[in-house]
């Protein structure tokens, strides 16, 4: 993600050629189906270690709702198109356009309220994991469908935006939102046996079905145009399957791997924990926000590779050290940290008041 976003942004179009930039895009491109998976993947473990808590309305429910409104929230402020709230009023159609489309941390954020009401709903372990890989299918299977439809002329802006890419949006809820319940389908799997069984699990849940998917979304590309016309969405079915089954194949890899391996340095943790911090921050720096102007801003896709890389590796490294170092400030003064992140949250609601 990190090395993506940078090299997007920095790297001069005339180095952006060739085979090896097509091998480069398809693997950045699972960088967004693998945080995905893997996000719905842990929503579902967590929510199995306190099930009964999860299953009718508890102060858990709550923290939840709250954790994954600010994820919506902070989605829509990387976008502000106003450096003051005052000129709102103001904006263009574009800019609010812009404002309002839908990036991965709106899609996570409504995607896991959504996951933890079908939790509520379906109060079975069993049904919570069907529901989710048949919702995954009709997901799939109905995202040509549902880009023919011209969204904004039937439901407000807001809401359009999380139904089409025409509003402008990189992740509207379909496809996307496919890869976390897959990842929930597989999390519960892997919490009912996979856990004490991972050498069965790494092949009978993800290099087996891995695989059966990349054959099928290769077969799927020759019929597309029958079975779905040929609007702009009738290619998103073969494109989903063949990322979500290498996907599969990756982390079925993996899990084979991590067998060897019997303990990880903190810093794996630490990252892994602070992941939205580490998200927020270097987009910050990489595009730049309503606080700040970014290296996209200072220097733009003017950069060669070696100097492209130069920023790669400082902006990874910085990233690991700020997820180091507040991670073990949230654990060493707890108390500290929660009134460092309310003041920092002040202070950047202040700059735009």
């Amino acid at each position: 993600m990190l090395y993506g976003h940078t090299v997007s942004a920095l790297l001069a179009p005339e180095y952006q050629v060739g085979l090896w930039f097509q091998v480069w895009q398809f693997q950045r491109g699972l960088t967004s189906s693998l945080f995905l998976l893997l996000g719905g993947f842990a929503f579902s473990v967590a929510t199995t270690r306190h099930w009964t808590s999860h299953i009718g309305w508890s102060p858990a429910i709550v923290r939840r709702a709250r954790r994954f409104g600010l994820f919506v929230l902070l989605g829509y402020a990387l976008h502000i198109p106003v450096s003051r709230l005052a000129d709102f009023g103001s904006v263009t159609d574009d800019r609010w356009r812009s404002f309002l489309a839908v990036d991965i941390l709106q899609l996570i954020g409504v995607t896991f309220i959504g996951l933890q009401l079908l939790v509520l709903a379906s109060r079975s372990r069993r049904i919570f994991t069907i529901a989710a890989l048949t919702l995954a299918a009709l997901a799939i299977v109905g995202t040509p469908y549902v880009w023919t439809i011209d969204w904004p002329r039937i439901v407000p802006a807001p809401i359009a935006a999380y139904l089409t890419p025409a509003a402008g949006s990189q992740f509207p809820l379909l496809p996307w939102v496919a890869f976390a319940l897959v990842g929930t389908g597989l999390g519960q799997i892997y919490a009912r046996w996979g856990a004490a069984h991972l050498f069965a699990y790494a092949n009978k849940a993800l290099l087996v079905p891995g695989a059966a998917m990349l054959v099928a979304a290769a077969a799927l590309r020759t019929s597309a145009p029958t079975l779905f016309g040929t609007a702009a969405g009738s290619a998103v079915p073969a494109e989903v399957l063949t990322r979500i089954g290498a996907c599969l194949v990756v982390l079925g890899a993996i899990a084979h791997v991590s067998r060897r391996i019997t303990r990880l340095p903190h810093v794996f943790g630490a990252v892994a924990q602070e992941s939205l911090l580490i998200y927020f921050v270097h987009l910050c720096i990489v595009y730049g926000s309503v606080w700040n102007r970014g290296l996209a801003q200072i220097y733009g896709a003017t950069l060669s590779p070696t100097v492209t890389l130069l920023f790669v590796v400082l902006i990874v490294l910085s990233m690991i050290v700020l997820a180091w170092y507040w991670n073990w400030w949230k654990h060493a003064r707890p108390r500290l940290a929660r009134w460092t992140s309310l003041a920092t949250g002040a202070l950047l609601l202040y700059r735009l008041l």
